[in-house]
C-alpha cells in the first residue's frame, strides 16, 4: 500500500523512491515474495534491491535479529544510493501493539514515533489504522501477498493482534486501537520531557571528569533535589556512554544505589565491574585488557 501510494504522488512531489525487499530465509517461500516484490516494482518503474540476511546466531532472538537485519540493510542502501529516508509502514495498530507489548513485558513505555532522525527514518502511516489501509487496497485494488507468519500465534505481537485487541475491541472498546495509539503518543512525550529533564542534570556532572573525586559528590547534589523519575534516567545517561551500552531501568536504579553508598561494587556486564570506595568510583577495564 505505502509503495502504491508513494508512486501516485512521487511526481506531484518530486521523490525519487526506491524500495529495498529484506529476504530473512525464514522460510522455504520467502524467494517468492521477493520475486513478487520486485515483479511489481518493475510494473511502477521503480528500482529495486533485495538483500538477503545471513544465518541467525542461535543465541539471538529471532524477531531481533529480523528487526536490526533489516535496518541494517536499510541503512547500508540508504549510504550507497545517497538516499535521503527511509520510509516504512507501520501504522496506528503496530503502535497500538507496541505499547501493550511493552505493558506485558514490564518495560519502559517507549513508543514507534513518526520520525527517528538517528535511522532517518519516516513513518507516515501512524495515523492511519490497519482496516483504512485494507479498504485501500480493495478500492485501488492493489496486489500484495500476505506473510504467512504474520498467523504465527507463537510470536507476542501476533497473539496481541489476533486475540488480544479484537477481544477488547468487542467487549469493552471498538476504537481501542485510537484509544492505545494516542495514549502511547502521550507517554512519549511525557517520557520525552523527562528525558529532557534527565539530561540537564546530567550535563552539569558530565562536564567533570568521571574519575575526579568531586564527581561522585556533584552527583548525589544534583540527584538529591530531582525526582526519582528524572534520577534513573540521568543514571542511564551518565552511565551508558562509559559501559559502551544502553543500561535498563532496572540497571540504572542498581547504578544509583552504589551512588549513595561509601562501598560498594556492581557487576556491570562483558565482566566488568564499577566499585566505589573511599567516596569514588572505579570502573574496570574491559575483560581481557589490563590496566
Amino acid at each position: 500500500m505505502l509503495l502504491h501510494a508513494l508512486s501516485n504522488v512521487r511526481r506531484l512531489k518530486s521523490l525519487h523512491l526506491e524500495v529495498c525487499h529484506v529476504d530473512h530465509g525464514l522460510r522455504p517461500n520467502s524467494a517468492s515474495d521477493a520475486a513478487f516484490v520486485a515483479a511489481q516494482c518493475k510494473k511502477l518503474g521503480v528500482d529495486c534491491h533485495i538483500r538477503t540476511l545471513g544465518a541467525r546466531p542461535v543465541t539471538e532472538n529471532m524477531e531481533a535479529w529480523a528487526r536490526r537485519g533489516r535496518y541494517d540493510a536499510f541503512q547500508q542502501l540508504r549510504r550507497e544510493q545517497g538516499l535521503h529516508h527511509i520510509v516504512t509502514a507501520h501504522t496506528a495498530n503496530d503502535v497500538a501493539e507496541t505499547l501493550l507489548m511493552r505493558l506485558i513485558a514490564n518495560k519502559e513505555l517507549n513508543t514507534i514515533e513518526d520520525s527517528d532522525e538517528e535511522r532517518g527514518c519516516l513513518r507516515p502511516l501512524l495515523d492511519i489504522t490497519r482496516a483504512q489501509i485494507e479498504e485501500y487496497v480493495v478500492e485501488q485494488s492493489v496486489l500484495f501477498v500476505e506473510d504467512p507468519t504474520n498467523e504465527d500465534t507463537s510470536l507476542v505481537r501476533n497473539r496481541i493482534r489476533k486475540r488480544v485487541i479484537p477481544f477488547i475491541e468487542s467487549e469493552f472498546d471498538a476504537s481501542i486501537v485510537w484509544s492505545l495509539a494516542e495514549r502511547a503518543q502521550a507517554l512519549a512525550e511525557d517520557c520525552d520531557a523527562l528525558r529532557w529533564m534527565a539530561e540537564q542534570v546530567a550535563g552539569s556532572v558530565g562536564a567533570i571528569e568521571f574519575d575526579a573525586p568531586e564527581w561522585v559528590n556533584r552527583c548525589r547534589t544534583e540527584l538529591h533535589s530531582a525526582h526519582p523519575a528524572v534520577q534513573w534516567r540521568v543514571a542511564q545517561t551518565l552511565f551508558t556512554p562509559l559501559l559502551g551500552h544502553t543500561i535498563s531501568q532496572g540497571r540504572a536504579e542498581v547504578l544509583l544505589n552504589l551512588l549513595r553508598v561509601e562501598n560498594g561494587r556492581v557487576d556491570v556486564g562483558g565482566g566488568r565491574t564499577l566499585e566505589m570506595r573511599k567516596g569514588g568510583l572505579f570502573l574496570s577495564p574491559p575483560e581481557g585488557q589490563k590496566i
